[in-house]
């Protein structure tokens, strides 16, 4: 059994320095087996903004791997935007694209953020191939996991489709390659689906979970909001812990099964 907590959009920057403590709190009692972190950790780029986000992710009480989002590229400073739009993340963060593995998980981040495109995200040729290489070599009885900031659906409330480029040569890689959990950010709504009800070319089914932003004040009518999420096959577990003011509390629980004709949710015995 393996246990992630997913949290996005942190926007430091536009933090709530009440709702980041309890969030560490909530964490710290949680125990993930690891933080996934899915893009836009400040606002605008800036370096006192990475500072404070890299001292967080040094308190958070798990290892963690972390991608960029759009905010995470200068928006007003064109020269460094176009230059050297990651050159910041890179220093104070670390890698675009890492990597976890273990005997029973393994988790793969993709950098879909790009200077020119500053809403919408992008998964390139190079990108497909590390889905292949990374993921499709290890052994079938690993669950294995994408991260992106950008989403491959829509939120419910928002049924336009998702805008994220290459998102049909990567989803059959992942598909190919035995995915069977997407977490991305982005529209700071939580929320889960199934590729498979978006993308008709995909002949299996592959859960997203989207999660909301987690300490910024750039809500979007929803509460703060974290996903944590207990992978224990064939059994997979998917609950939103949410601020209510003073400390973070369960909202929702769905749990789902992966059958023969995919995954399906099941009743809370």
């Amino acid at each position: 059994m393996r246990r992630l907590a997913h949290i996005s959009d942190l926007h430091f920057g536009r933090e709530e320095p009440a709702v980041v403590e309890g969030l560490l709190a909530d964490l710290a009692e949680a125990k993930p087996d690891l933080v996934v972190v899915s893009g836009d950790l400040t606002q605008r780029a800036r370096r006192a903004q990475f500072r404070a986000c890299a001292a967080f992710l040094e308190r958070l009480p798990a290892p963690r791997l972390v991608v960029p989002g759009n905010h995470d590229i200068p928006l007003y400073d064109v020269a460094r935007r176009f230059l050297d739009p990651l050159g910041r993340y890179r220093r104070f963060i670390g890698a675009l694209e890492p990597l976890y593995a273990d005997p029973e998980l393994a988790v793969l981040g993709l950098d879909t953020a790009r200077p020119t495109r500053w809403v919408d995200g992008r998964v390139s040729a190079a990108q497909v191939e590390h889905i292949r290489t990374r993921l499709g070599p290890l052994p079938p009885e690993v669950f294995k996991v994408i991260v992106t900031h950008h989403p491959f659906v829509p939120a419910p409330r928002d049924p336009s489709p998702a805008r994220i480029e290459g998102a049909p040569a990567a989803l059959a890689a992942a598909e190919a390659a035995g995915v069977e959990l997407f977490l991305a950010g982005h529209l700071h709504a939580g929320y889960l689906a199934d590729l498979r009800q978006h993308h008709a070319s995909l002949r299996r089914s592959i859960l997203v979970a989207q999660a909301g932003t987690a300490v910024s004040n750039r809500r979007r009518g929803e509460p703060n909001g974290y996903n944590l999420i207990t992978i224990a096959p064939p059994d997979f577990s998917f609950e939103v812990r949410a601020w209510d003011g003073t400390r973070f509390q369960t909202r929702t629980v769905e749990p789902y099964r992966r059958g023969a004709t995919g995954w399906r949710k099941v009743s809370l015995s």
